[in-house]
């Protein structure tokens, strides 16, 4: 039942839905929260809304006086509304500056997460996606608990208002109740819209943010199949969408305008009229009423707040969300297991492995041979498996049956720091970090990297054959995917990465397939020397590939065609593709 759950939570897209109070809390787990400032903000308003108490009864108590007013209560009604002010500005900064802390340690943790999550949930929601979450929606968290300290103030300044309205007239300050629940029911009912647009808001950003992502990394394939058009109208759908979310909540905004002058009406006219029969009466003075005016205007700007809030609160559910359904996704554990010792080489075995993507298994009782110390070719078709046979090896994903075995030893016992120090993958794409080309050679080394090691592998490489010509040598700055290096510059970068790491074991996705004859001749020299005593495995797909390999592995459609040495294979298989590589050996033509 467990794994089904997980399995729920892992198939969500992420868009913003309703979580409870609880559940939205969870995400500040672990995360020092500034209570100090959250305090100081709580305390200075308290202060400022007994100062402006004071300041309310000063007006009713000046017009009693017909102009008779001493300096001194005129001083102290300056003081007192200068105090006011500092009170405002001190909790607006307490109020920021915790914000942003909270922002900050929860985008810390949001990353923390993003880094340690399972592959499949990655590539449900999309790094496109993962963004909106870091930059914006995380924003939502300050705004989560600045309401909440906000609503406390008010909770306590309302109560002093009222108590200051009663001590003046019961009756009068009974007649304010009347406004209290409505409201209450007008603010229930903006924030509930509140929460409603602005889920779709967040969703609608979260949507374009991902598609400009993704479309401005592929800036390239679209010019070159004439699709700018076609891209220009998926933006401007995504964009209409945005627009008519934004134009939503503005309406939203207006409603709450249109709450305003309600409650603003009536707190003009309910101690006035009321008032005004108590003044007749002679119960209370004109100035009495003033005060009374004044403190029922406090009361007002209170609610109108708390109304405000209320819709942040809403929205801030909504956005937090995300978030909050991103952090109960499952997520790897990088020390959890034995740790793997040394360099102990030994054969790798894939027994009876079922995998699948999603609920259709891609590998069904998949089992095959590595052997230790040997270069083994992973031969098959396009949608075969090989490059999912490689995501297992690296352990991004883990069988959903069977067992891969290191030895004797399922390799799921070992973890996965320790299993992934072992095994290092050269992708035909050559992956590059921004930063400089010492650092991606370095990169995942955290020892002390001298300079005659890394001219050593530079030259074993061939990366020193065009980094010697670079002005600024090994720390010249790699663009963001290697844009400003050609496709075998990055290649012989990876290469060096790969011997920089000192891996066991080497899986080459046709390392070589974006190099010119000269320097593929080079990189093969270097590639011999780096899977020397190493446990190789290559996804083949020339001739010369398979020839040079001591074991090799046949795939088709997931499944195990056949093992064996490279001249048994070909020999006595039936595999289509196998007989294709028979007749390139008699042509000669890959040889």
């Amino acid at each position: 039942m467990k794994k089904r759950a997980d399995q729920g939570i892992e198939n969500r897209s992420y868009t913003a839905d309703k979580v409870s109070l609880r559940e939205c809390l969870g995400i500040f787990k672990n995360i020092n929260l500034p209570w100090g400032l959250m305090v100081i903000g709580v305390l200075l308003a308290l202060l400022g809304s007994y100062a402006t108490l004071q300041v309310s009864s000063f007006s009713g108590a000046a017009v009693d006086a017909s102009g008779e007013i001493l300096v001194q209560e005129m001083m102290t009604y300056i003081l007192t509304s200068v105090f006011v002010v500092i009170c405002t500005a001190g909790m607006m900064l307490s109020s920021t500056m915790a914000g942003e802390k909270i922002n900050y340690a929860l985008r810390q943790k949001l990353w923390h997460k993003i880094i340690v999550t399972k592959q499949r949930s990655y590539d449900l929601d999309g790094g496109e996606s993962m963004v909106s979450r870091v930059t914006t929606d995380c924003d939502y968290a300050s705004k989560f608990y600045s309401t909440v300290v906000s609503i406390a103030g008010i909770v306590i300044s309302t109560a002093m208002y009222l108590t200051a309205m009663y001590q003046i007239n019961v009756k009068m300050a009974n007649y304010v109740l009347l406004f209290i629940p409505v409201s209450i029911l007008l603010g229930g009912g903006y924030a509930f819209l509140r929460f409603l647009v602005g889920r779709r808001m967040q969703a609608k950003l979260a949507a374009s943010t991902a598609y400009l992502v993704e479309r401005t990394k592929d800036l390239p394939l679209i010019k070159t199949c004439n699709a700018q058009q076609k891209e220009i109208e998926e933006g401007r759908k995504h964009f209409k969408e945005q627009y008519e979310a934004q134009l939503r909540l503005g309406f939203v905004s207006a409603i709450a305008t249109v709450i305003d002058s309600v409650l603003q009406m009536l707190s003009i006219a309910i101690p006035f009229l009321v008032g005004a029969y108590f003044v007749a009466q002679g119960v209370l003075t004109i100035g009495a009423i003033i005060t009374f005016n004044t403190l029922f205007g406090n009361v007002k700007t209170v609610f109108n707040n708390l109304i405000t809030y209320a819709g942040d609160f809403k929205e801030a559910n909504g956005a937090l969300a995300r978030i909050t359904r991103f952090f109960q996704v499952e997520e790897e554990q990088p020390e959890a297991g034995i740790e793997i010792k040394g360099s102990s080489q030994e054969d790798i075995v894939f027994n009876q492995v079922d995998f699948g993507y999603t609920d259709q298994l891609i590998m069904k009782q998949f089992s095959c041979h590595i052997p230790k110390n040997k270069i083994t070719a992973v031969v098959g078709t396009n949608g075969s498996g090989k490059s999912t046979l490689f995501k297992l090896l690296t352990r991004l994903y883990e069988p959903q049956g069977g067992e891969i075995l290191f030895g004797d030893k399922s390799c799921a016992g070992y973890s996965l720091h320790s299993w992934r120090k072992k095994v290092c993958l050269i992708a035909q794409d050559s992956p590059m970090m921004a930063g400089t080309i010492r650092e991606n050679i370095c990169y995942g080394r955290t020892d002390y990297v001298s300079e005659e090691e890394l001219l050593e592998v530079a030259k074993l490489s061939h990366v020193y054959d065009f980094v010697k010509d670079l002005p600024n040598g090994f720390d010249t700055v790699v663009t963001a995917g290697g844009g400003n290096f050609s496709g075998g510059q990055k290649q012989c970068i990876a290469i060096a990465r790969a011997m920089m790491s000192k891996s066991d074991c080497l899986l080459l996705d046709e390392a070589t397939s974006n190099l010119d004859v000269k320097r593929e001749k080079d990189v093969m020299e270097a590639l011999d020397r780096l899977m020397k005593n190493r446990t190789t495995v290559i996804i083949a797909h020339s001739i010369a590939t398979i020839k040079n390999a001591d074991h090799v592995i046949v795939i088709n459609k997931g499944k195990l065609e056949m093992e064996g040495a490279p001249s048994r294979i070909l020999e006595q298989t039936d595999n289509y593709l196998a007989k294709m590589m028979g007749r390139r050996l008699e042509s000669g033509s890959l040889g």
